[in-house]
């Protein structure tokens, strides 16, 4: 750790714990509303997130456009905040309906990806390509450690002191977050002037010219590809288990203790890939090596989901994917960013997290509905054959990036 980097890092990681502790206690619920409001509304649900993304989009790009840097992730996560608290108090007074929870559904999954992106956009923003190899692995582990908690708490208290209460708490949590961030930010700013942008200027720019940018760019078209097969891949799983489940488990509070418990499993692994292995691989092996491990592990876990077909095969194996994709390919994913201008950093890379990722979401869940009757064996053997292709597609990304890091090197 360079000098000036132990209290911006110390916040950035404190702020990611606030910020995916909120988030899983709401995810846990999230899964039982999903069940609360009809198994085979599902797709229908991913489809209508996909849509309120973009909307809700362009709305993100002018506000990055205008709003001081550090006071972005404020003005950003306080409609989330306070949907969130109407929605507590409807779930509080009992009024708990079909309708209600698909909004619930589409409101976290949502807000998933803008909180989580935006974060992400402020972070590779603020930290040069060389801190983010030797630091992103800590802030993302700042993150683990708050998935941690959040369905710790779930799993433990969620059927004492009820769904609504817990929406509370995560609030509270999301708030705090936006202060660290903030903080970080400007600790940041006076620690390295001269790397670290002022946290008091706007980021500017038209989306136009950055999604122009995005179309014409292997690179970012590159990360587009990972993104999509790993999201049609989840839509496929997620359905499998949403389907066991459903047969298995009766009641909300069931349901919910059962993610919240498998949410703390992913979290654990997780956080040992975050603080062990990812920073540890990625400076000594490249970033492509830490990309392409998601899809080694994908490829092995569905072979033996293939060879072994069950309710609890399935879940194991996803709890081994879910945390090899937030261990280590979501914090090398991240650092791909930091070689970009600070407009695509914001603008291309919210689109890429967002309306792509919801939409291919949705194709996945589309393209569930044609291969469901297959069975899961089936399933799971095409999943690895496609888990092949992606490794390949990380490994040439990884030396995308290298070159890029290389030529920005010699131009200083």
């Amino acid at each position: 750790m360079a000098g000036g980097e132990g209290l911006p890092l110390l916040a950035a990681a404190g702020a990611h714990f606030c910020l995916l502790s909120g988030y899983y206690m709401l995810r846990s619920v999230r899964e039982a509303m999903a069940l609360e409001a009809g198994r085979e509304h599902i797709p229908l649900l991913f489809t209508l997130t996909f849509f309120v993304m973009l909307v809700l989009l362009p709305v993100y790009w002018w506000v990055v456009a205008r709003v001081r840097r550090d006071r972005l992730a404020s003005v950003l996560y306080l409609p989330v905040v306070t949907l969130f608290l109407v929605i507590a108090a409807f779930v509080l007074g009992g009024r708990l309906s079909p309708a209600l929870a698909g909004t619930y559904f589409v409101g976290v999954t949502a807000m998933n990806l803008f909180v989580v992106s935006i974060f992400w956009s402020l972070m590779a923003d603020l930290w040069s390509p060389d801190a983010a190899k030797r630091l992103f692995g800590f802030v993302a582990a700042g993150g683990s450690a708050g998935a941690l908690a959040g369905p710790a708490f779930n799993a433990l208290f969620v059927e004492r002191v009820g769904a609504g209460a817990s929406i509370v708490l995560a609030c509270m949590l999301l708030a705090t977050a936006a202060v660290l961030v903030s903080i970080a930010q400007h600790r940041r700013a006076a620690a390295d002037p001269q790397s670290a942008p002022d946290p008091r200027l706007r980021v500017g720019g038209r989306a136009r010219d950055d999604l122009a940018r995005l179309v014409r760019s292997p690179y970012l078209l590159g990360i587009a590809g990972l993104i999509v097969g790993g999201q049609i891949l989840g839509a496929f799983m997620y359905n499998e288990q949403a389907r066991y489940v459903e047969s298995a488990f009766t009641t909300l509070t069931e349901r919910a203790a059962l993610f919240a418990r498998i949410d703390l499993a992913v979290n654990v692994l997780a956080l040992v890939f975050q603080s062990l292995v990812v920073g540890w691989l990625t400076v000594r092996a490249g970033i492509g090596t830490s990309l392409a491990a998601l899809w080694a592990i994908g490829c092995a876990s569905f072979v033996l989901l293939a060879l072994v077909p069950t309710g609890t095969v399935l879940l194991a194996t996803q709890v081994l994917r879910r945390a090899g994709d937030y261990g280590l390919f979501k914090p090398a994913r991240e650092m791909l960013f930091t070689v970009l201008q600070p407009q695509s950093k914001f603008k291309s890379k919210s689109l890429l997290d967002t309306v792509l990722q919801r939409g291919a979401d949705s194709v996945g869940n589309g393209l569930y509905l044609l291969v469901a009757g297959l069975g899961l064996a089936s399933i799971a053997w095409l999943s690895a054959a496609a888990c092949v292709l992606l490794l390949l597609g990380a490994r040439r990304l990884g030396t995308a990036f290298a070159d890029r890091e290389r030529r920005a090197a010699n131009m200083r």
